[in-house]
Formats: structure tokens, C-alpha cells, sequence
């Protein structure tokens, strides 16, 4: 069963769709932007694969689509949370602390969060990734 974003529009449809539609490109073109294979480019937009992590930001390049969004669409936040989370020990004790009291914040919430992290880690110019 193909992936969905939260808008309940799987992840592979929203590719295909800005490929043709926004990006005016053909498949055998984009798949050799993203360095892959035409039929894995197919396998991604029809759900039957996800895409390793470099592959993964490669696609966030090519197709002007949020980070975020697609690690959302493909269920992969998890790399990134493991690789926080294994930084050190301290780390790893309080990030699934802090990801429970922050499962409901609001995009706004978030963001001011984001922003003091900045702050404390001398990071405030910084693009969110």
C-alpha cells in the first residue's frame, strides 16, 4: 500500500504530479537528475519503494519539495531522530522525553521552539532543514 502524506495523498502521486505538471519534466529526465534508474523513479512514485537517505535529499533538491514533507510522506523521521538520539548518552535519555511533550505543539510552537534552539546553540541564521 503506498505511503500517504498527512493530506492523505500518497507521496508517490504528489512526485508524479509536480514531475509533470509544475516541473514539466519526463520520467527518463528526472530520474537522470536524481542519478537513479527510470523504473526506480516508477517503483518511488508508485509507492512500491522509499528512498535511501541520499536519495532522499537529492528529491528535496530536484523537486523544490520540503524535506520534511517527504521524509513525512515516505515515514522516514526516523533517521534523523536516531541520529540525534545516538549523538551521546544524555541525548539519548531526553529527546524521546521531549518528542512526547512536544507531539502536539502547533506549526507555530514549533517554530519559536526552533528558534530559541537556535539561539542556544548560537545557530540563529540558520535555514531549517
Amino acid at each position: 500500500m503506498p505511503k500517504k502524506r498527512p493530506s492523505g495523498v500518497p507521496i508517490g502521486d504528489v512526485l508524479r504530479q509536480r514531475r509533470a505538471e509544475v516541473l514539466k519534466k519526463g520520467l527518463r529526465e528526472m530520474a537522470r537528475e536524481l542519478n537513479i534508474a527510470p523504473a526506480h523513479l516508477t517503483d518511488l512514485e508508485l509507492g512500491r519503494r522509499s528512498p535511501s537517505e541520499d536519495l532522499l535529499l537529492r528529491i528535496t533538491r530536484c523537486y523544490g519539495i520540503p524535506e520534511a514533507d517527504l521524509r513525512a510522506g515516505w515515514s522516514k523521521p526516523e533517521s534523523i531522530v536516531k541520529e540525534v538520539a545516538t549523538q551521546d548518552a544524555m541525548t539519548a535519555a531526553k529527546l524521546p522525553e521531549f518528542l512526547r511533550t512536544a507531539r502536539n505543539l502547533t506549526p507555530d510552537q514549533w517554530n519559536k521552539i526552533i528558534k530559541q534552539a537556535r539561539r542556544m546553540t548560537g545557530q540563529e541564521g540558520e535555514a531549517g532543514s
